[in-house]
């Protein structure tokens, strides 16, 4: 059974984030928050993913699937394993300032959707908040490509993204956010 979302759960997910003042108080919340979403919801997810590549053209949608769902499942299972382990490898540091803004465009994206497509995109983006804020990852894994050929990679230990500054005019692009730099590629 899916988990729909109406606005005031939305808004709700969205005000228990805010207090969130360090990585692991993050961490735990997310966790609650994720765990009220059913492998359903996860299958559902990985349907609508299925259903936007499809206009992609063959050679890059091969490319980018598996990424994609890097993204949404290893997501998942890396915050859950965390949680269930104790959290003890999440940092007690302070989050970003930017944390705060993240919620604001979180609650306001989906609040801007209809209502069945409000509870995939509330788990998409509690996911991009794990990454991003508590492993300082960014959103799209390692790998994941781009049009051009291009794809976000790890050197020494850094992150660098081929459209990092790209997007950042975009309202609910994660980029802002996001840890990685711009490659000089």
């Amino acid at each position: 059974m899916s988990t729909h979302r109406s606005p005031a759960d939305v808004r709700r997910v969205c005000a228990r984030l805010r207090p969130a003042r360090t990585r692991a108080e993050l961490a735990d919340i997310l966790y609650r928050e994720v765990s009220g979403y059913s492998l359903f919801d996860l299958q559902a997810m990985r349907g609508r993913v299925e259903q936007d590549l499809r206009s992609v053209p063959a050679g890059y949608r091969r490319r980018l699937y598996p990424r994609v769902m890097e993204q949404i499942f290893e997501t998942h299972h890396t915050l859950v394993s965390a949680a269930r382990r104790g959290g003890q490898s999440i940092p007690d540091e302070p989050l970003p300032e930017e944390f705060q803004e993240f919620s604001r465009m979180v609650e306001r994206t989906c609040l801007a959707l209809g209502e069945e497509q409000q509870h995939l995109e509330l788990l998409y983006f509690l996911l991009a908040a794990f990454n991003i804020f508590v492993l300082d990852r960014p959103a799209h894994p390692a790998g994941t490509p781009f049009p051009g050929g291009l794809e976000v990679e790890v050197r020494d230990g850094e992150y660098l993204c081929p459209v990092r500054e790209k997007a950042d005019d975009v309202d609910n692009a994660l980029c802002p956010y996001c840890p990685a730099k711009q490659s000089d590629d």
